[in-house]
């Protein structure tokens, strides 16, 4: 999953982008960063040393509830490049009738990779790592109420895959499967 923002504010506002990547990720930075022109900036090495990026993508998302209950969809994901230290992942989801964000950035106090999302109010944060040589990585998180998610996937230059984990209080409320693929250009 290219799981699945920055120049132009930085450039508004005359904050350097290494004092902005410092700041703590609240949901009004979420939206800015999120909505900030892409950019061709080249991205951080430790940023781009992850998966491939795509610009188009397809993710199928198989959401499995305990309770039985089972939902897939096809949702198209783009991706932009922020200030060279952000990666915004956009898709327009039918399951939650809304536009879902997430933002990829390199931590460099954790030396870890960091992915946000928001829902609602509510920014959500997990730590990723990547095994590059063998093109797989993890992810963990923790946000609201008791929420944990655990993550393992696999990449190749046109696919990447991922199976979550979600429990709440610790038990399991659901399986999240995802497949991501490029969209090929159009000629």
């Amino acid at each position: 999953m290219i799981v699945t923002i920055l120049t132009f504010f930085l450039l508004l506002t005359g904050l350097s982008s290494r004092a902005f990547s410092q700041e703590l990720m609240t949901a009004s930075r979420f939206q800015k960063i999120a909505t900030t022109p892409g950019d061709a900036t080249p991205l951080l090495p430790k940023l781009a040393a992850g998966s491939p990026l795509w610009t188009n993508a397809t993710v199928s998302v198989t959401l499995k509830y305990e309770s039985g209950k089972t939902f897939k969809e096809e949702v198209p994901q783009t991706a932009k490049t922020v200030g060279g230290e952000y990666i915004v992942f956009t898709g327009q989801s039918q399951f939650y009738h809304q536009t879902m964000n997430s933002i990829l950035t390199y931590d460099e106090k954790a030396s870890a990779l960091r992915v946000y999302g928001l829902y609602g109010e509510v920014v959500t944060e997990g730590t990723i790592v990547y095994d590059t040589d063998k093109k797989i990585y993890a992810m963990s998180s923790s946000y609201g109420d008791g929420f944990k998610e655990i993550m393992v996937g696999s990449y190749s230059d046109t696919e990447s895959s991922d199976r979550t984990l979600v429990y709440t209080n610790g038990v399991l409320i659901m399986t999240r499967e995802t497949k991501c693929r490029p969209v090929a250009a159009s000629k």
